[in-house]
């Protein structure tokens, strides 16, 4: 299976998560393509057909600076992305109230707002009591595969 991986970090621990998933679905034999920064074109979202996005939150619920460009890019020029499928793995922090995983959050509403469909559930992680991101993520994929598959 062909997947393109977004992973949107300030601090490394989506990076983290980023990288053992990656190891993961590289061993099983999918063709992973990691995007960690650059524009719109450089994703070239219009031609993909699955998305695994794991991103942080920074600041009070805001895009990490890595995919700011992309983010606002997609917003702007709004592209009919009904052909993805894309699971999201988001990163925050309890303690920052209703701005907890505000940057997972948007990225949920752009993408179904450009018309992607979400696959399972959404995996929130909360750093206050989930010091291993990367292990709870790898634990999601395996779920997440298998409805990529139905």
């Amino acid at each position: 299976m062909q997947i393109l991986m977004m992973v949107g970090s300030e601090m490394g621990n989506a990076e983290m998560a980023g990288d053992l998933v990656k190891d993961e679905l590289d061993e099983q034999g999918h063709d992973v393509e990691l995007f960690s920064e650059g524009d719109a074109s450089d994703a070239s979202l219009e031609e993909q057909e699955i998305l695994l996005l794991i991103t942080s939150t920074t600041g009070l619920g805001d895009i990490p600076q890595n995919l700011e460009e992309i983010f606002e890019e997609l917003t702007e020029a709004r592209p009919d992305l009904s052909q993805l499928r894309f699971g999201l793995v988001g990163l925050g922090d309890r303690n920052y109230g209703e701005t907890f995983c505000g940057a997972p959050k948007k990225w949920l509403a752009l993408l179904v707002e450009l018309g992607a469909e979400l696959v399972g559930e959404v995996l929130y992680l909360d750093a206050t009591d989930n010091p291993a991101p990367d292990e709870d993520a790898l634990a999601w994929l395996p779920g997440w595969l298998a409805l990529l598959d139905a």
